[in-house]
């Protein structure tokens, strides 16, 4: 994205859904071998519901908080400020979906700022119907920081019709190669980084969108702990190698930092593939 780093399959855990126990009734003759007839019928539609929770991580919710892109593997663009103008009726004939910018903190005095093509982005995107996703590129070095954050982006995209993930942007900064910033130079633990990112998730969550996380192969395998990040959250994977080098689960691939796109007007531009049935 704005800041590249170093060079995702996500977890797969089960659950079990807590019932209470059914109130026993003293039945007798026919009325007793239906009453245990409908039981038998009820608890196998139970049971069928919770299987396909547990074995589609939670697909039901998913198809009422994301919009289906029409292909298995969707292909779109994520962008920001360092695109310049965009003619979205041009991307809108190559692209599947896109994911824009919404703001910045950053890495050196922790100011939280509004990317300047944000509005213009969105709006765009969405009068040529594409999908819209949103991004924040976070220097969060705690919980409190990451929901301030949250917040930041869910004032800006209020009113806008936003139906793919709200993600948070989890990387160190680069400079001359070299990783720099608050966030590198807070030496955080793999139980902090989960805790900021999953801050973030939660405030997204409760507002009604779908929370995601944006982080490389390197951030992810070395600087997170993926078990204790809930199946709801989607996984955005940076790795500009032929394949994914991080081996946990991932929904969206950004496989390129130096992609093309018909109507964007920067020389190169981030490209993704969004692996939409794997997950909706």
């Amino acid at each position: 994205m704005a800041d590249k780093t170093k060079n995702g399959k996500k977890k797969t855990s089960s659950y079990k859904r807590k019932t209470s126990p059914a109130k026993k009734k003293s039945v007798k003759g026919k009325a007793n071998k239906k009453s245990i007839i409908l039981i038998i019928i009820s608890l196998s539609v139970i049971a069928l519901i919770v299987a396909a929770a547990i074995f589609s991580g939670g697909s039901a919710k998913r198809q009422n908080r994301v919009t289906e892109l029409s292909k298995e593997v969707a292909w779109g663009i994520d962008v920001s400020s360092h695109n310049g103008k965009i003619n979205w009726k041009k991307v809108s004939k190559k692209a599947d979906f896109v994911f824009v910018r919404v703001g910045v903190r950053g890495y050196s005095e922790g100011e939280i700022s509004f990317d300047k093509r944000a509005e213009a982005n969105i709006k765009g995107a969405i009068k040529h119907n594409i999908p819209v996703g949103v991004y924040f590129y976070s220097q969060a070095i705690n919980k409190k920081e990451a929901e301030k954050e949250a917040e930041f982006v869910l004032n800006k995209i209020k009113g806008y019709n936003i139906t793919l993930p709200v993600v948070i942007d989890f990387e160190y900064a680069s400079r001359n190669g070299k990783s720099t910033g608050r966030l590198y130079k807070a030496k955080l633990g793999r139980k902090q980084n989960t805790e900021i990112v999953n801050a973030f998730c939660d405030k997204v969550r409760k507002a009604g969108y779908t929370p995601g996380v944006y982080a490389s192969s390197y951030i992810y395998r070395w600087h997170m702990n993926m078990k204790n990040i809930p199946d709801d959250v989607f996984i955005w994977v940076a790795d500009y190698n032929k394949k994914v080098t991080y081996d946990g689960y991932y929904d969206i691939w950004q496989y390129s930092e130096k992609g093309k796109c018909d109507g964007v007007s920067s020389k190169y531009v981030d490209t993704d593939y969004f692996y939409t049935k794997k997950r909706l």
